[in-house]
């Protein structure tokens, strides 16, 4: 395995990463969003801004594993 395949490899992993953690983060929106409980809503700015920066860092990995060469 060379030295880009390896990049690439960690790219795509913490791809995976970023992903399993935004799932997360939907199921927090979810339960956020339930008017049934005394805590409706209450996280709504931090999962605004968590899901803003997780965009941000997932569209910068995509960029680095299309830059990285792959001969």
């Amino acid at each position: 395995m060379t030295n880009n395949d390896m990049k690439r490899f960690v790219l795509v992993d913490i791809a995976k990463v970023l992903d399993r953690l935004n799932q997360k983060i939907e199921v927090l929106d979810a339960l956020d969003r339930d008017t049934s409980t005394s805590g409706a809503y209450d996280l709504h700015d931090q999962l605004t801004s968590m899901s803003n920066y997780l965009s941000s860092v997932s569209n910068t990995v995509v960029h680095a594993i299309n830059i990285v060469p792959t001969k």
